[in-house]
């Protein structure tokens, strides 16, 4: 039986520099229905309140410690290494990293098709520094020299 080509399938590693202060994206994968990207967050790495239209999100703690913060600051999640949340669209929210190691969280976006997936802000966003850790990435092993 001659197997289907495996055109489509899309494999990604998920090894974000570290930061040492701020915040870092990176792109992982995308369709036009779904997209995953990874975040690096330290102190100073804080979001403002907003929410998403058209966009449901589920975020997977990998490393480190989000405290995930509704309307009036209400704590809705204080999420460790492997727990997650789902915010559906267009719910209001904001997170932070808020442990000891830099937060590293996988965010999973799915689009609802023929909506307009648009950004609201609740409260101004903020302007962040970002300071990079040279040669420092999560799922790396680091050699000892």
């Amino acid at each position: 039986m001659e197997q289907e080509p495996t055109q489509g399938f899309q494999v990604f590693d998920i090894n974000p520099q570290i930061v040492a202060k701020g915040k870092k994206t990176t792109e992982l994968v995308r369709t036009d229905l779904i997209r995953a990207n990874v975040q690096v967050v330290t102190d100073g790495g804080e979001t403002n309140l907003h929410a998403h239209t058209g966009m449901d999100a589920i975020w997977v703690v990998l490393q480190g410690e989000a405290t995930f913060y509704g309307k009036g600051d209400e704590v809705v999640g204080k999420l460790k290494k492997h727990q997650s949340i789902l915010i559906p669209r267009p719910t209001p929210y904001w997170f932070e990293s808020s442990g000891e190691e830099p937060l590293v969280v996988l965010h999973v976006m799915a689009y609802q098709p023929g909506a307009a997936a648009k950004r609201i802000d609740y409260t101004p966003r903020k302007e962040l520094a970002r300071e990079m850790v040279d040669g420092k990435f999560f799922g790396q092993e680091q050699s000892e020299g």
